[in-house]
């Protein structure tokens, strides 16, 4: 017995031995964060969103857990690879941990995160396992999604969240390298985001045959409830039968909402973006420190404030819309790029925030 398992009391021990677990894994878009809300919403569930750590790495600790993970995610994800076990395992123990508290209060969990490699899986399993649950109760659930249904739905969130900070969708894929004029269109898009993701080596690893179950829910309604319930033997109440797909997803969407608001009001969302910044070894941008000239009018003070206010905005959404692309578009400078590209896409950045426009 761990030392772990040996401070939890007798009877959480027997709630989660008890305990039925779902591990839903995915490539990103797939709508993971999406079923687990609906499967607490639905049907009891308890959701760990897997991502929490990174979304709360406003605590040290988490900081760290985030540093590591997107430091293995760079050096061997995108190559097919594991990565060095010290960097990854930590984090994928600590979800791992997570869920299983969240056994001790419910009979009922599920964790949702992308786990791209077999070996996460495995490593999330055996601490469920080692923290007293029976791996006859351990469902893995694959999501599997058409590229252009899920590059579709990216398309639409990416545009919300530059509009929400005063740019458009263009010049915000400019900043990222894309090179055409206007805003994108949504042809444009999955165009550009294929290409990109054509540049990585590495990417998404299925499960093995026999280690689960895979649902597919590219038809992005009803079949896609219809599809999980059936993998894991769930029925909706009758009140909740006659709901459609619409209704039920507004309800579940509002979860995700507030925790994405949240994700960007604790300061988590700048602190990952710093985090990937010192990982490509880049420093601090320059148009990030924003100062208010004491010479200047008290009117001139107001307007200074305003326009603070807009870039921190921008700053805001541009951050949120990296974030996003991370694991759809890769980055479009690597390390063949040359130094000159690598300035013209920070210029890009530069004026973005500061202007609303490349």
């Amino acid at each position: 017995m761990n030392i772990t398992t040996a401070t939890r009391t007798e009877q959480e021990q027997e709630r989660i031995a008890s305990a039925k677990f779902v591990y839903i894994v995915a490539e990103a878009g797939c709508g993971k964060t999406f079923t687990g809300d609906y499967l607490n919403l639905m049907h009891g569930y308890s959701h760990v969103d897997g991502d929490c750590i990174l979304k709360n790495c406003y605590i040290p600790k988490n900081r760290e857990l985030t540093y590591r993970f997107l430091k293995s995610y760079d050096l061997a994800n995108d190559h097919g690879e594991d990565g060095p076990e010290e960097l990854w395992k930590p984090f994928y123990e600590e979800i791992a941990m997570l869920t299983l508290d969240a056994a001790k209060h419910s009979n009922h969990v599920v964790l949702t995160h992308a786990s791209y490699r077999q070996a996460y899986r495995k490593c999330v399993v055996q601490k469920l396992i080692e923290g007293g649950a029976k791996r006859e109760n351990i469902t893995i659930l694959q999501l599997t999604i058409d590229m252009d249904v899920k590059l579709k739905g990216l398309y639409y969130r990416t545009k919300e969240q530059c509009e929400s900070g005063g740019m458009t969708l263009g010049d915000g894929m400019r900043s990222g390298g894309w090179e055409g004029e206007g805003d994108i269109t949504l042809s444009g898009f999955i165009k550009f985001s294929i290409e990109q993701m054509q540049k990585s080596t590495g990417g998404f690893e299925n499960i093995p045959n026999g280690y689960g179950i895979t649902v597919d829910v590219s038809g992005r309604d009803l079949t896609h409830l219809h599809g999980v319930d059936g993998a894991l033997l769930l029925k909706r109440s009758t009140d909740d039968e006659i709901l459609s797909f619409e209704e039920i997803k507004d309800k579940v969407q509002l979860i995700d909402q507030a925790r994405d608001e949240e994700f960007g009001s604790n300061g988590s969302l700048e602190i990952m973006i710093q985090i990937s910044k010192e990982l490509n070894g880049e420093g601090t941008d320059d148009d990030d420190d924003d100062e208010i000239d004491s010479t200047n009018t008290d009117a001139d003070v107001v307007e200074n404030i305003k326009e603070q206010e807009k870039s921190k905005n921008r700053r805001s959404s541009l951050a949120s819309v990296e974030y996003l692309s991370r694991e759809f578009l890769r980055s479009s400078l690597n390390d063949n790029d040359s130094e000159e590209q690598r300035k013209v896409m920070k210029g890009r950045r530069a004026s973005l925030i500061n202007t609303g426009k490349i």
